[in-house]
């Protein structure tokens, strides 16, 4: 009782939320729990949805995925067939379509409404691309179907990352690569709690049952202005470590590689403050970044440090070790 009434009190200090969907419908997957959405005519919801998509198209032109990586990724992505593994409302994912100039993409994600927004953006720009409803330890396609996988910020929520990556190789081509971006469960601001709290590594000071019991509390504080962004229940499910988090680590991801059957084709270790589309405004963020840079390559330190977990794999071919 003692740590829930602490956390929930470090957590109202640094106090946050949402704003209800207006003018600007914005990039949180809860709007589409809104009331605004889901009592709309479905002129207005096709509008709030392409609002979404909007939204993710336009943050993936003002900063693209590359910058991630560290490298130019057209010359890998030109003409291939690939998946957006967790695609939402689908603009990322069309303008991958048309920064990469790939030949096909088909996005899988698991909200009905999420794949009918992705499936009108992308009619609209004209992209090669479909989308599925579907979870990744499950991907409904054949063997060996895709060129690339490409997946951001997804990886931390799925149910089981070892099982997805199974899944990831299983419907890859032999020499098909598989593009991963991920928070680390102790990344300082990648707690998922922001909804309520903006304070920073509050997940490295309590369990993850503390934390979600205490967001839970502020929420349920908040009374019906707080219904659309909360949580189903204060219980975790079995899966998560925290609030919609499985608790991926670098050092746990590592693991999962070292039994499977994948070659490292990059593995970048970008610093927090180094990266990212809001650092690009902040003045001096750089210098704090290139300063973290050394505690990347320290285990334990570097689950905090590492802006992302950011890999390429890729299956071997065919009588390649």
């Amino acid at each position: 009782m003692i740590a829930l009434q602490l956390a929930k009190a470090l957590m109202k200090a640094m106090p946050s939320r949402p704003e209800p969907p207006g003018e600007k419908v914005g990039e949180l997957q809860e709007v589409f729990r809104h009331e605004r959405f889901l009592g709309a005519q479905p002129g207005q919801r096709a509008a709030m949805m392409l609002e979404s998509s909007r939204s993710k198209y336009q943050s993936e032109l003002e900063y693209p995925w590359d910058a991630y990586f560290g490298i130019d990724l057209r010359p890998m992505l030109a003409g291939k067939e690939a998946l957006d593994l967790g695609c939402f409302s689908g603009g990322r994912g069309v303008a991958w379509c048309e920064r990469y100039g790939l030949g096909r993409l088909t996005g899988v994600d698991v909200d009905p409404n999420f794949i009918d927004a992705a499936s009108q953006f992308a009619r609209i720009r004209g992209a090669a691309a479909e989308f599925r409803l579907a979870r990744g330890e499950e991907l409904p396609f054949g063997d060996r179907t895709f060129d690339a996988i490409l997946s951001y910020d997804v990886l931390e929520h799925v149910r089981s990352v070892a099982d997805t990556l199974r899944e990831c190789h299983r419907v890859l081509r032999p020499g098909g690569r598989c593009y991963l971006v991920f928070p680390s469960y102790f990344q300082p601001v990648e707690h998922h709690l922001s909804l309520a709290t903006r304070f920073p590594a509050i997940q490295c000071l309590f369990s993850g049952g503390t934390l979600v019991a205490a967001y839970c509390a502020i929420l349920d504080e908040r009374g019906e202005d707080a219904r659309w962004y909360r949580r189903g229940s204060a219980a975790l499910e079995s899966w998560e470590r925290s609030n919609t988090l499985n608790g991926i680590t670098l050092s746990k991801f590592r693991r999962i590689l070292r039994d499977a059957d994948w070659r490292v084709v990059l593995h970048s270790r970008k610093p927090i403050g180094s990266i990212g589309r809001n650092i690009t405004k902040i003045r001096g963020a750089r210098f704090v970044g290139n300063a973290f840079r050394p505690f990347t390559y320290v285990p334990g330190l570097q689950e905090f440090f590492l802006h992302r977990i950011t890999y390429i794999l890729e299956k071997p071919a065919a009588g390649t070790a």
